[in-house]
């Protein structure tokens, strides 16, 4: 219960008491998700739109609102642009999922009971791990969006327009589209990545409301094929000159060392087939506070053999024929502890 209607109230509203409101991977639409939401009046469901502009007297029409906090309010008409609410007590009801963002990614059999437990239930497990969830948008990562929505306008037509919206679509944090060719027509081959740097399953939700939506907002006629990223990673190894009032305690120097090479070298930070050469990674080192200088033992990639190299390439695809197309990479850190030590 949402509570009750007052014909007298303009532009009446009400908040919902759970949140955050779920939205759930969608081809419908060009950001690619759709709100579980569902709103009665009178036992009669009205519906969603993004604004009440034009909308019309008699237009029985919703529009919803988030806050920072999370909360979700639902507002309705003036009576011009949408319909007011009926005078009624308790007449207004809310069907909805709560619950959203990266902690619900759970593992393959990681889930092992219920919240409530139907009489002769006595176990569950979930056989499959959870896929396509995403936190809510930081301020940042909205107005980039909302520039790439604009960019789009809902259609694609560019190889740019694909990039585009890929990387506004709901469940993608990254994408890299490019030209292909198969047989005598040219095609595209768009690289996608979820968020936290995670694959996306070509069994996923997210890989076919993207697959599905792509095609519908572009040309049905144009061949497109979309593929997970592939991971990467490489190992530093380095030893540090320290300022003589840092050598007593240099702890705190090689976290702050390590802790600038994790940020500047991480999924968010890195774009697919950008390399990792030798002199950027020693600017990021030079320029932790307490390090005068940098003696280098090893940069190379996990699957190469060990060594000191000034360049370690990240492959990206390159416009040809679609069957010899393979992923981008996204070359990062290896998550294991960076050998850094001190020069004596």
């Amino acid at each position: 219960m949402l509570g009750g209607g007052d014909a007298s109230q303009k532009y009446q509203a009400f908040t919902l008491r759970q949140s955050p409101l779920t939205y759930v991977s969608s081809p419908a639409t060009a950001g690619g998700s759709s709100s579980t939401l569902k709103v009665f009046v009178n036992n009669v469901q009205w519906n969603e739109v993004p604004t009440l502009e034009d909308q019309g007297p008699g237009d029985h029409v919703f529009v919803t609102q988030t806050d920072d906090d999370g909360k979700t309010s639902v507002q309705f008409g003036d009576g011009l642009n949408g319909a007011r609410l009926p005078t009624g007590q308790e007449n207004v009801q809310a069907v909805y999922r709560k619950g959203i963002g990266l902690p619900g990614m759970v593992d393959a059999g990681q889930l092992s009971f219920l919240l409530n437990r139907p009489p002769g239930v006595r176990a569950v497990t979930n056989p499959q791990p959870a896929e396509g969830g995403e936190d809510r948008e930081s301020a940042d990562s909205a107005r980039e969006n909302a520039s790439l929505a604009i960019l789009t306008l809902d259609r694609i037509v560019s190889i740019e327009d694909y990039e585009n919206f890929a990387r506004a679509f709901a469940g993608v944090a990254k994408a890299l589209a490019t030209w292909s060719w198969s047989g005598l027509v040219r095609g595209v081959f768009v690289t996608v990545a979820g968020p936290d740097g995670a694959l996306i399953d070509p069994a996923s939700s997210t890989y076919s409301s993207l697959l599905a939506a792509m095609q519908r907002f572009g040309d049905p006629h144009t061949p497109l094929r979309v593929a997970s990223y592939r991971k990467a990673l490489f190992q530093i190894s380095a030893r540090l000159v320290l300022a003589p009032d840092r050598v007593a305690n240099p702890q705190p120097v090689l976290d702050a060392a390590e802790t600038a090479l994790r940020g500047s070298f991480s999924f968010a930070a890195r774009s697919f087939g950008q390399p990792v050469v030798l002199s950027e990674v020693m600017a990021v080192l030079q320029n932790v506070a307490g390090v005068q200088a940098v003696e280098f033992g090893q940069l190379f990639r996990d699957d190469d053999l060990p060594g000191l190299n000034w360049l370690l390439p990240a492959a990206a695809p390159q416009p040809g024929s679609d069957l010899n197309l393979t992923a981008a990479e996204l070359l990062t850190l290896d998550p294991r502890p960076v050998d850094l030590g001190i020069v004596s």
